[in-house]
C-alpha cells in the first residue's frame, strides 16, 4: 500500500478511490438544463418527480462511491428509498387525481424532500468521518451550507481533493507536511 505522512504523522492511504472530479458547477448547470428540459418536455404533473430521478443517479454515485471508502455507509440504502419515493411520487401523479390520491402525493413529496435532505447529511457525515479520520485532511462542511445547497455545496469541497489527488498520483504534490486542502 502506498502511504505518506501528514504533518501529525498519521498516514494518508493514496489507495482510497479519489472523489468525483467534478466541478460543481457543472453539476449546477447540469441540474439547470434537466429542470428546463422538463418544464419544456413533461407534463407540469410530472415536473417535481421526474426532475429529481433525473438528478438521481448523481445522488447515487456519491453513495457509491462513499460505500467503496466505508462498507458500512448507509446512505446508499437511503438513497435506494428517495428513488422509490420519487417513483411512487410519478405512478401517483399519473393517477386519477382525486382527493385521496393527491393527499398521498404531497404526503410522499413532503417525506421524499426530507430524505433528500437527509442523505446530503449523511453523505456530510461520511464525508467527515472519512476526511478527519481515515484520510486526516481536515475537511470541515458547514451544516447551514449543506442544508441550502447541498449536493453542489459537498461536491465543491470535494472538487479540490480530487485535483490535488490526481496531482498527487501524478507525482506533482506530496502530502508530506501540509494538508490535502489550501
Amino acid at each position: 500500500m502506498n502511504l505518506s505522512q501528514n504533518q501529525s504523522g498519521t498516514t494518508l492511504g493514496i489507495d482510497y478511490p479519489p472523489p468525483p472530479r467534478v466541478h460543481w458547477l457543472f453539476l449546477f448547470l447540469l441540474w439547470i438544463a434537466i429542470v428546463a428540459t422538463t418544464v419544456l418536455f413533461v407534463p407540469i404533473n410530472l415536473w417535481q418527480p421526474v426532475a429529481a430521478l433525473a438528478f438521481a443517479p448523481w445522488i447515487m454515485y456519491l453513495c457509491i462511491w462513499l460505500l467503496k471508502l466505508d462498507a458500512k455507509s448507509k446512505c446508499i440504502f437511503w438513497c435506494n428509498l428517495y428513488i422509490l419515493l420519487e417513483l411512487g411520487r410519478a405512478w401517483l401523479a399519473i393517477q386519477d387525481s382525486s382527493d385521496t390520491v393527491h393527499l398521498l402525493g404531497d404526503l410522499l413529496a413532503l417525506v421524499s424532500s426530507i430524505l433528500g435532505i437527509a442523505i446530503a447529511f449523511m453523505i456530510r457525515a461520511d464525508l467527515l468521518r472519512h476526511y478527519n479520520e481515515r484520510e486526516p485532511i481536515g475537511i470541515n462542511l458547514s451544516p447551514g451550507l449543506t442544508f441550502f445547497f447541498s449536493f453542489f455545496y459537498l461536491q465543491s469541497q470535494l472538487y479540490p481533493i480530487a485535483q490535488f489527488k490526481k496531482r498527487q498520483a501524478e507525482g506533482h504534490a506530496t502530502a508530506v507536511g501540509r494538508t490535502l486542502l489550501p
